[in-house]
């Protein structure tokens, strides 16, 4: 389904939540009304409670969008093959940045400043509050040039852990590392290697552990965080297949791919090739499924200010240009 088929920006959904330790059986389907209304239905246990959701849509022509990021009463995110910084007022979308080449993946506030992660050009785009570029960085402070920056999560100590994922390619080499950009601005250190492409990553709920996406490993690993950013032994903390059934024509490249800490205590992984972001609770419990309909769905995003808000990047197809792909808004 693209997203010319849409007829309207507002989609509906009911979903039957299951209030059981896990589910048994979901099933998922679209369905356009003479409005353009899709609905969709999450079965879980008979006779559990309905809870009614709305999903708006919010770009219905975005390319790849990635790196949802909500600020100064706006949502930015990317769009990984134009390029480009978009920004939704509320009202309407508009380009805030281009650089040719930069192949945007993720974004995430500094200060006043905003970092970007350019996946195409393996370096990382810093921009003060006017939108002009303050300066690049390319690689960390012993000389390593990035592979592949991707996505970014910050501590509490002023500093920011990001991705860099290295080929997207499930017979490539395992050479993926995430990196530790100090609260000084300046050192930036490799904290983890040898990761199967990691991608999103989160300060866990205890604020002593970074959770990492690692995508084509299908699961997310655990880091004890020390004093000065350094990340300890790593431990399994989920796998996706241990977490909710699998949906229709799973692929090797299905897996997590944005991972957010969400204002609700959860955790919201996006699913990558399943079209759902799974909500998880600290023991590893699924809370609910939030649906969409591009199946690669890449991240998520939260309105500070709206209870039960999560913004939705996704992909229609992300093997063709010119990648398209929209963002959704979901309420409930």
């Amino acid at each position: 389904m693209f997203p010319n088929t849409f007829r309207s920006t507002r989609a509906s959904a009911c979903t039957r939540l299951a209030r059981a330790s896990q589910y048994l059986h979901q099933q998922l389907s679209f369905a356009s009304g003479p409005w353009g209304i899709l609905v969709t239905c999450l079965l879980a246990w008979a006779g559990a409670p309905a809870l009614c959701e709305q999903v708006t849509i919010v770009d219905r022509d975005a390319h790849y969008p990635e790196g949802p990021l909500w600020r100064d009463g706006k949502l930015l995110y990317v769009e990984y093959s134009t390029s480009n910084i978009k920004a939704w007022s509320g009202t309407q979308n508009g380009v805030l940045w281009h650089k040719d080449g930069c192949g945007p993946s993720g974004l995430i506030a500094r200060g006043d400043n905003l970092l970007i992660a350019c996946y195409d050009g393996n370096y990382l785009v810093e921009l003060d509050a006017s939108g002009q570029e303050v300066r690049v960085l390319r690689a960390d402070s012993s000389g390593r040039p990035f592979v592949g920056p991707n996505d970014f999560a910050a501590d509490d100590q002023g500093g920011i852990y990001f991705s860099a994922s290295g080929a997207y390619d499930i017979k490539a080499p395992i050479t993926g590392t995430v990196l530790y950009l100090r609260a000084d601005g300046k050192t930036i250190t490799r904290v983890a290697i040898a990761l199967h492409y990691p991608n999103g990553l989160t300060v866990a709920k205890d604020r002593r552990h970074l959770l990492v996406a690692e995508m084509l490993a299908g699961r997310l690993l655990s880091f004890p965080i020390e004093a000065d950013g350094a990340l300890g032994t790593r431990t399994v903390w989920a796998r996706l297949q241990d977490l909710a059934p699998p949906t229709p024509h799973e692929d090797a490249y299905n897996g997590p791919d944005g991972l957010k800490l969400g204002p609700d205590g959860n955790y919201y992984i996006a699913q990558n090739g399943s079209g759902r972001v799974l909500v998880v609770d600290e023991d590893r419990k699924l809370v609910r499924v939030i649906s969409v309909p591009t199946p690669y769905v890449t991240n998520v995003a939260f309105d500070p200010l709206e209870a039960n808000v999560v913004f939705v990047t996704g992909a229609f197809e992300q093997w063709k240009p010119p990648f398209p792909g929209a963002v959704y808004r979901w309420a409930r």
